[in-house]
């Protein structure tokens, strides 16, 4: 590990993360938690994009009266799977687990 400070730092952040885990996952919950794997990946100096969520799997929801894609960044305005979601937080959390583990 490179910074431990830093390390702390991005898990301390997926802690609180996960403390107010989303139930239906949007394009906020989504760039908070690439901010995290990028606070780890500077941490640890690996490359964490196994983790990222895909941008295919965003999906921008639509305007049920004119059926047209929003045009604006907002995050109730896009999804995500849960349960693809889910996977790839699951996913570090076992990472973040077995690192801390071998440290």
């Amino acid at each position: 590990m490179r910074d431990p400070n830093k390390w702390n730092i991005g898990v301390a952040r997926l802690t609180g993360f996960l403390a107010r885990f989303p139930r239906s996952p949007g394009e906020d919950h989504v760039f908070q938690f690439h901010h995290i794997l990028k606070i780890l990946e500077e941490a640890c100096e690996q490359d964490l994009s196994q983790f990222r969520v895909a941008p295919d799997r965003i999906n921008p929801r639509l305007d049920n009266i004119t059926m047209d894609s929003w045009r604006t960044r907002n995050a109730a305005q896009s999804t995500v799977e849960h349960a693809y979601f889910c996977s790839q937080v699951r996913r570090l959390i076992h990472y973040v687990k077995n690192t801390l583990a071998d440290g």
